[in-house]
This record gives C-alpha cells, sequence and structure tokens, in this order.
C-alpha cells in the first residue's frame, strides 16, 4: 500500500495507528517490550525495561516527508546504556538524548515500513538486552569510560591493585545499588544515589539545578573527597555529611605501582596535555628537548612516562596529581581562553590538598601555545608539600584491601597499606 497524501496530522495520525497495529503483536513476543502510546500525535513510543533496570523508549516519528526511527533513555543510566551500546548504531541528535538508528524517506508502504522498523527494534532491543557479565567477587564501581583518558581509567586499575578483585563499572546499571566512586570530578554527573564517594570531586560549584537533582541521588556514605573546595560545596547547599578526609586516590599509586625508572641523566621534561587541549599544542619529539604524554593511552604507559621525566608541564589534572604522587616537579599550563568545563574549580581543589602557596602556574593563550618553550617553561616546576594524609585515604577504602606481602615489585601492582 502506497501513502497517497503526506499532509495533515489527521492523516499521519492514521497511518501510526496502522503501523502501531501491525508492530505490537511481534513485539510483545519480547520480553523487555512494555508497552507502546502515542506522544503528540505524530510520534507512536514504543516502551522498554531491562532486567538490569535500564528503561528507554523508541520513538516513531512521521512527519510530511520522513519517516524517524530513535531510542531515548529514560533516566541518566539507561541514557548511558543507551550511548555505550548503540555506539556504533545510528548517530546521536544534536542537543538532545536521542540517538537515531534509522530514517526512511516517504512515501513508503506500511508494509516495508514495519518490516524495516521491526528488524532495527530488534536490533536495539539485543543490544540493550545484554547482560553485564559480572566478576566473581567482582567489585561494584563507578568511572566515565566514554572517552578514551587515563585519569578515568585509575579507578578500575587502582580499585584491582588494592583488592586483588575485578572492578566492574555500573555505570549504566540503574539497579547495581551499592558502588564505589573514586578518582576524577564524578560527583557533579553522578547519576544515581546509593554509592559511596571515596575521594572523588565536583567539576564546578554547584548550581541551583544541580542541586536540585544531587538531593534525590544522596550517597550512601562519603568516605573521603578530592579536597576542600568540594566538600564545602556538597556540605553547604545539599547538607551531606563529608568527612575532611581528602585526595584523589591516584596519589596513592606509588603505593601499587612502582614502575622501571630511567637513569637520571635520560629524563627529560615532558608536556601533558588535557586530550581537548592535545591538537592545540606543538608536534614535538625528543629532539626539541622534552617529551608529549598521550593521554588516551593507558594508565600503566602513562604513569610510567610522567614517573620517568624530570620534570612536567600539563593542562590536565590527572597530569599534575601523578607528578606529584611521584615526587616530579610539575607546572600547571593554563590555557586562559581555551579552558576546560569547570574551569579552575578542580585545580584549586586539588590545590587545597598540597601547599597551594607553592604551586607554579604558566598562563597562556591559544595564539601563544605554538610558540611555547615547553623546556624554560619546566625549569619553573615545582613540587609542593603534601597536605593529605595516604593513610588516612587509604583506610577511608570502604573494601578490604589485600594483606600486604614485603617485597620490590618494579614495573607491576604493588600491594600495601
Amino acid at each position: 500500500m502506497r501513502f497517497p497524501n503526506l499532509r495533515g496530522v489527521p492523516s499521519l495520525t492514521k497511518r501510526l495507528n496502522k503501523v502501531q497495529n501491525l508492530l505490537v503483536p511481534h513485539l510483545e513476543t519480547d520480553s523487555t517490550f512494555t508497552k507502546s502510546w502515542f506522544w503528540k500525535e505524530r510520534t507512536l513510543v514504543f516502551e522498554f525495561g531491562t532486567s538490569y533496570g535500564a528503561k528507554y523508549g523508541i520513538d516513531l516519528v512521521l512527519t510530511d516527508g520522513r519517516a524517524t526511527l530513535s531510542v531515548v533513555g529514560r533516566d541518566d543510566p539507561s541514557r548511558y546504556s543507551v550511548r555505550t551500546r548503540l555506539g556504533a548504531l545510528g548517530e546521536p541528535i544534536k542537543k538532545s538524548h536521542k540517538r537515531r538508528v534509522k530514517s526512511w524517506q516517504l512515501p513508503i508502504s506500511n508494509r516495508d515500513l514495519v518490516l524495516e522498523a521491526l528488524a532495527s527494534i530488534n536490533r536495539v532491543s539485543a543490544l540493550m538486552s545484554l547482560e553485564v557479565e559480572v566478576p566473581t567477587r567482582g567489585i561494584p564501581a563507578y568511572w566515565w569510560d566514554e572517552k578514551s583518558n587515563f585519569g578515568d581509567q585509575i579507578t578500575p586499575w587502582l580499585i584491582e591493585m588494592m583488592t586483588g578483585r575485578s572492578a566492574y563499572n555500573t555505570m549504566g546499571l540503574p539497579g547495581a545499588g551499592q558502588a564505589v566512586m573514586a578518582a576524577g570530578s564524578i560527583i557533579t554527573a553522578m547519576n544515581r544515589g546509593g554509592m559511596t564517594i571515596w575521594g572523588s570531586g565536583l567539576i564546578s560549584p554547584l548550581n541551583d539545578s544541580r542541586v536540585s537533582v544531587l538531593k534525590r541521588r544522596e550517597p550512601r556514605r562519603i568516605t573521603a573527597v578530592r579536597g576542600e573546595f568540594t566538600r564545602a560545596e556538597l556540605a553547604q547547599k545539599l547538607g551531606w555529611e563529608v568527612p575532611s578526609t581528602f585526595g584523589d586516590p591516584a596519589l596513592l599509586l606509588p603505593s601499587y605501582f612502582k614502575p622501571h625508572l630511567r637513569p637520571e641523566s635520560s629524563k627529560l621534561p615532558a608536556l601533558v596535555p588535557h586530550y581537548a587541549h592535545r591538537d592545540l599544542l606543538p608536534a614535538t619529539s625528543e629532539h626539541n628537548g622534552y617529551e608529549t604524554v598521550d593521554v588516551r593511552k593507558s594508565p600503566e604507559i602513562v604513569v610510567s612516562q610522567i614517573a620517568n621525566a624530570s620534570s612536567i608541564v600539563s593542562t590536565s589534572l590527572h597530569g599534575l596529581i601523578i607528578a606529584q604522587a611521584y615526587g616530579v616537579p610539575w607546572i600547571w599550563l593554563r590555557i586562559s581562553d581555551q579552558g576546560l568545563v569547570g574551569d579552575d574549580f578542580k585545580f584549586k581543589d586539588f590545590f587545597s590538598t598540597i601547599e597551594a602557596s607553592k604551586v607554579s602556574t604558566a598562563e597562556v593563550t591559544k595564539d601563544e601555545l605554538q610558540n611555547l618553550d615547553i623546556p624554560e617553561l619546566a625549569t619553573r616546576a615545582s613540587l609542593p608539600q603534601p597536605q593529605y594524609s595516604a593513610d588516612a585515604l587509604i583506610n577511608a577504602f570502604p573494601f578490604e584491601l589485600v594483606p600486604f606481602i614485603p617485597g620490590d615489585y618494579v614495573g607491576s601492582a604493588q600491594t600495601g597499606q
């Protein structure tokens, strides 16, 4: 059957009714399908709910010229699942939580539309229904993994070294409940409550809308936060009970990971650009008198490179934190007109846990980056005294630690307390 008339809402709604009647009997054989309904006359919505708690809708929208099939998660964890599980399927819709998975130019027969829409819906349902394989005795954790960035990968790596147990990510598991949040500025966008915060931070001061959201997502407990700025925001604006135990968990890495070290005579300064700044900074080689660290590589590689530098110039917060942890002098390269989300907040939060008056900073504009003298900047690096307690941060860890085993575990994970 061809569509003779493609204009007018009543006509479109009538066609959607026909499509619904043809599609629903097939969808009812899928245990994750819950219901279908109309929204604003031109949209037919199919609702799904998975066994791990994700809820999402698949919208079939008819306009005068096109039919479009899109997927949207119904809450933050579900939207995370849609983005990660359907990343290779379709494309994100700008300024929307939806992901478009299929589009047809009209006119098209009801039969063809139903057959093609059903195939796409079944594919979405299959990808969304896949169960996360939870490791035996695995540690439930929570970390951002949508971009390749070593700072985000520190959480599972460190947890596994501290406990001897595999960590698994619960960010896309709405019903996962208890999990540990660790390294990074992940409190701001935490997508559910009931978790344990251990050394995490905010990315910026909390505005009224974010306060309203987070009040509905109170953690199970907070054992430590990254710094005093985060503590003040959580305590004063949310009324949460926040202990005065500070430190990004990455500061503990030297107790668990000891990379092979170069001779002092062969060490060079290293530039550690945030991934958002990588293309702004000059290309480099050892002939330029410094090395560049790619934060998209694994944490073992990035940490080893930073620990083996004579000094660090970094626009990345975790570049500074790792340098501080391994006793490598560092200088914060602040690009005044190319700031990161939250601007200086997360840096000042970290600086509150060290001797802030000794922090070295170089401020430049985007236009000045290509002519930067990195080796000269590196000579201005410093190593502020720590004002955090590594022991207190370890004692605040919410899971049982691997028993300490004496020995020198150079180049591998080393357990300890």
